[in-house]
């Protein structure tokens, strides 16, 4: 009975992100200024390209720079999607959710490790610091223990409810700070190379020639 009512209470929390979002990049979407420039390109293979080669390590310095911070943030990122997509099934198929909750513990566990070397970075750098707002620590950790509890999640129903009950507040959590940005980051990278395809910036004249 506590399970049902927790993954209701899960699916409720989910709807209410997905709303959150989308009012949010909506309104995002509103706010911009139109395009008055001649068009010069195609939008679409300009998403394409920023979606592609522009996130490479020749065309971004982030990357280029920092490969190893790079490693470790695909790694937390790949982990909590992972994480997300079981307690997801736990909802609509429990016995696959158990499943891949159970199969991924090791992905869970260097997700964890990951994203808990990513804030003793952020703690240690004061470069990082006087950059950093309190929702960057809050979501970090907010997403560490996300992966704990889905560790834990396998070995009994008190875990399973335990991992529910928290990820209905991460949910409700999500519109309103820093991980929002799971979404911003997909609708802001769109729209940029959809007016860069525009204006025939993206694709590169270079990368064409290649």
């Amino acid at each position: 009975m506590l399970l049902t009512l927790l993954k209701t209470g899960l699916t409720l929390s989910i709807l209410w992100a997905v709303l959150a979002l989308a009012v949010q990049v909506a309104r995002a979407r509103a706010g911009g200024q139109r395009d008055y420039s001649r068009r010069a390109g195609d939008p679409v293979r300009g998403m394409v390209y920023s979606f592609t080669a522009a996130m490479l390590p020749a065309h971004k310095e982030t990357i280029r720079h920092h490969p190893l911070e790079t490693s470790v943030g695909v790694v937390m990122h790949v982990g909590v999607l992972l994480c997300i997509l079981g307690i997801c099934l736990l909802i609509a198929w429990p016995a696959g959710g158990h499943r891949l909750l159970l199969a991924m513990r090791p992905v869970v566990v260097a997700a964890f490790l990951a994203g808990l070397a990513l804030f003793v970075r952020r703690s240690a750098s004061r470069t990082l610091r006087a950059i950093s707002a309190p929702d960057d620590f809050l979501a970090n950790l907010a997403t560490c223990a996300l992966l704990a509890f889905a560790f834990l999640s396998p070995v009994n129903a008190q875990c399973e409810a335990a991992l529910l009950s928290y990820t209905i507040l991460f949910f409700l959590y999500v519109p309103l700070g820093k991980l929002r940005h799971a979404v911003f980051f997909f609708a802001a990278r769109a729209d940029y190379g959809r007016r860069l395809g525009y204006r025939g910036v993206y694709p590169p004249a270079r990368a064409e020639a290649e």
